[in-house]
């Protein structure tokens, strides 16, 4: 496995060797490897005026059996076992950056308290690979993100959930001989799944406590939805 890894390292650095930092260039970590992920310049043109926590990523892949082959191809899955650190681990460190950056939220905490709203994000489905043509193959990365916001305690202590929604996207390279590193086009995926969070929970209002929003069920009756295929 170490030398499959740093072969794809290797593959990865000579197709991104213009835009890849040297000193991060073997590095197997998309929250700290421009080469896999590069953070979004996305900021919201009216910020909020609410504090956030962004609750660790909840991983619950296991719970979806990914499908073996598409249209009669056999599929290849990549391993998390190709990265230097958990999947959720690496998430989390990037959607606490790209929320810091977004000025959405007038400050993203390390620990919650009662006063500030709680992103919760569970991991429904984060794939990458390659779909085997009869002549050469096609690259593909998909993730889908259930984000819900609960918002600040109330007396009781519960919170009411004002957000949630599921994000992702699919990715799919053309067929080649040699086709994109699934690594590398993992990260593409995840930069859409970013930006349709950012502007998702910019149109939710959560962030603002003058705008009004429609409160949903308190957080102990919501219930997480099963994964979709």
């Amino acid at each position: 496995m170490g030398t499959m890894r740093s072969l794809l390292l290797a593959s990865c650095s000579c197709l991104l060797a213009l835009t890849a930092c040297q000193s991060t260039g073997h590095v197997a970590d998309f929250a700290a490897n421009e080469l896999f992920y590069k953070d979004l310049e996305w900021r919201t043109k009216a910020p909020g005026d609410r504090a956030v926590c962004v609750l660790p990523v909840v991983d619950t892949r296991d719970a979806v059996v990914l499908p073996t082959a598409e249209r009669g191809l056999p599929i290849r899955y990549g391993s998390d076992d190709f990265w230097d650190r958990p999947v959720p681990e690496m998430l989390g460190e990037v959607l606490v950056r790209q929320l810091q950056d977004s000025a959405l939220f007038t400050k993203v905490q390390d620990r919650p308290s009662a006063d500030v709203l709680l992103v919760k994000p569970v991991l429904q489905r984060l794939a990458n690979g390659a779909i085997e043509e009869m002549s050469g193959a096609r690259s593909f990365a998909e993730i889908a993100l259930q984000i819900q916001v609960l918002g600040p305690a109330g007396a009781d202590g519960k919170r009411v959930v004002l957000h949630e929604q599921t994000y992702g996207n699919r990715t799919l390279t053309p067929n080649e001989i040699n086709p994109t590193p699934s690594y590398l086009v993992l990260g593409r995926a995840l930069r859409a799944t970013m930006q349709k969070m950012l502007v998702g929970l910019d149109g939710s209002n959560v962030a603002r406590s003058t705008v009004p929003v429609e409160v949903g069920l308190p957080a102990e009756a919501s219930a997480t939805p099963a994964p979709q295929r």
